[in-house]
This record gives structure tokens, sequence and C-alpha cells, in this order.
């Protein structure tokens, strides 16, 4: 079968162009746009990182300030007499606030204060990213089938979880802040060397094929760097979206548990509640509820080498966010 005519005419444009450029061009003109490129990508990847990291320390410190307030409706569900063993709010599924349930609020958030005390939450351990784009991760029970030991992190033992091992640590010299934390963040995202120096100065003058493997060189790179930025981008937005519906979540939460623990003040029996004192115990408990699946959910995937966003939890997280909070009633300027 012969090859159409319009291959042969694009490969000969092809091979034309190449030695054109090639043939127009001294050895500095060919890798300079290059060159120049990468300065561009290189930019681009320290001001979004800048901008991303803010961000991710606030939603890792945000976790655990709302699993250590957990506590706060443990105690108070303690004190209620003849309180139901499930609740259901709206035409939610319903869900269990037994014994079990808040003893694990407890257990968190026991944890969550170990780590603050041990200075295992301050910027530059790398927790905080980790808790930021990992909440799944950090906070599963690994059993004997699971059990890994993963760099940076203490061994886990069956029944444990990362963060309960980093809770049992103390750091012994000051975190070394914000560098340090963008390290984590480089290594999640398997961000490659930033090159400073590509040896342009060393090209011989008449070398046009080592300026143009030096030109390909460059340009992979900054073709690696722009992937990263991407990554990043996308990153801000949907942790930013998330934080969105989080603080509108724990605002309501924080309301919710003044109400309740006010009741309390007066009467422990919830059959003698009124159905207005009961709706506030149910809707602190869901609260609680659709909070631990937001902050604990993994927003990236590792599938083999390649890190990919854990769409599907997202979406279903963020469509039950949805159903209490409009995005249209988020305050202007929320919107991710």
């Amino acid at each position: 079968m012969s090859v159409p005519i319009a291959v042969w005419i694009a490969a000969g444009l092809g091979a034309a162009g190449i030695k054109m450029y090639m043939d127009l061009r001294d050895v500095k003109q060919i890798v300079e746009n290059s060159q120049a490129r990468y300065e561009d990508e290189k930019y681009n990847y320290y001001q979004t990182q800048k901008a991303l990291l803010p961000l991710l320390l606030l939603a890792g410190n945000l976790k655990l300030e709302l699993w250590q307030s957990f506590e706060r409706l443990a105690d108070a569900l303690e004190q209620i007499d003849n309180l139901p063993r499930q609740f259901k709010y709206m035409n939610f599924p319903t869900f269990r606030v037994g014994k079990p349930e808040r003893d694990s609020l407890r257990e968190t958030a026991k944890v969550v204060t170990a780590i603050l005390d041990g200075g295992m939450a301050d910027v530059g351990s790398g927790v905080l990213t980790g808790l930021a784009l990992y909440g799944a991760t950090m906070t599963h029970k690994f059993d004997e089938n699971d059990v890994i030991k993963l760099p940076g992190f203490p061994q886990c033992e069956k029944g444990s979880s990362i963060l309960e091992a980093l809770s049992t640590h103390k750091i012994k010299v000051p975190a070394a802040g914000n560098v340090a934390e963008a390290s984590v963040l480089n290594a999640i995202l398997d961000v490659p060397a930033v090159i400073q120096d590509f040896g342009v100065d060393k090209l011989s003058k008449n070398d046009k094929n080592a300026a143009m493997k030096l030109k390909d060189k460059i340009d992979k790179h900054s073709m690696e760097l722009a992937d990263v930025v991407g990554k990043m981008q996308r990153i801000h937005i949907t942790v930013e979206r998330l934080l969105n519906y989080i603080q509108k979540l724990n605002d309501d939460y924080l309301a919710q548990m003044d109400k309740v623990e006010q009741v309390l003040l007066e009467k422990k029996d919830y059959e003698k509640f009124t159905s207005e004192e009961k709706t506030a115990v149910v809707y602190a408990a869901f609260l609680v509820k659709t909070l631990k699946a937001m902050t604990r959910i993994d927003i990236l995937l590792k599938r083999g080498n390649l890190y990919v966003f854990n769409t599907m939890d997202i979406r279903e997280v963020i469509d039950q966010a949805k159903i209490l909070f409009p995005e249209e009633e988020l305050t202007p300027g929320t919107k991710a």
C-alpha cells in the first residue's frame, strides 16, 4: 500500500523546516528561546507554589482544629439520657451516634492534642501539607495486611494510623518552615529538580547539533515544570473549594453546639427536648459526620508512577455539601 502523498509532504516540510531553522540561526539563537521559555515556566512554578502553600497549611491546621473540636459533640451526647442510637437528618441515610462513634471522636481529639503538644503540627514538619492532601491516608487505621512503612513517617503498627504514630513523636529542633513544607509538596508531586544552569555558555559556536540536543533537553524540562504547575493550580482550586464548604459547615456546627450546650444546662432527657432542640442535636451530629467525610479524603491517588485526582470522592462530598449549602448561597468571592 503506497503512503499517501500528504504524509510525504508533511515529512518533507518538517525536515525542511528543521534545516532552515538550523541554517538561519547561530548556536546561541537555537537555545536562547528554549532557555527563555524555561525561565518563564520556572517563574510560574515558584509563583504557583507560593500561592498554594499557605492554602495547604490553612487546610492542614483547620483539619486538626476540627478533629479536636469533635470531642465537644461527644461530651454533649454523653450527657443526654435516652439518646437514640441512630439519627436521621433530612433525606440523608441514618447514621449511628452510639458509644463507639463517640469514643472514636474522643480518640481522634486526643491524638490531635498530642500532635499539637509535640510540635508535629509546626510549619516545616510536613504534617500540615500531608494532612491537606492525604486526609484519608493519614487517618486510616492499618491492619496486618496493609501495614506499610512510608518514607519520612514512623512505622505504623497494626490498628494504628500515621497520625497516631506521629503523635508519639516530638520535634526536638525548630521546624524548618515553609521551605520544608515546599519540599514535602515537591516530593508528593514528584517535582523535577529545577535547573539553574544548562551549560549554554559551554556550547561550541559552530556545533549546531549539540545546540539542538540541548534545546530538546531544555524543552523537556519546560514541559515537566508546566505539568507540575498545572497540577498545583488544580490542587489549589480543589482545596479552596473544599475549604469554602468546610468553613461554612464548621460555622453551623459551632452555632448548633452552642444551642445544644445551652439546652443541657436545663435538661438532660432527650425525650423532653422540644422539636427544635432535638433538631439542633441531630443537625450538630450530622455536621460532624459530614465534616469528617470532607476532611478525610485524599485529594490525590497514586496510580503506578502517576498521581491522579481523587475525582470520585471529591465530587461525592461536594455534592452532599451542595444540598446543605447551594453554591449561590456561599459568600461572594468564595466560590472556587
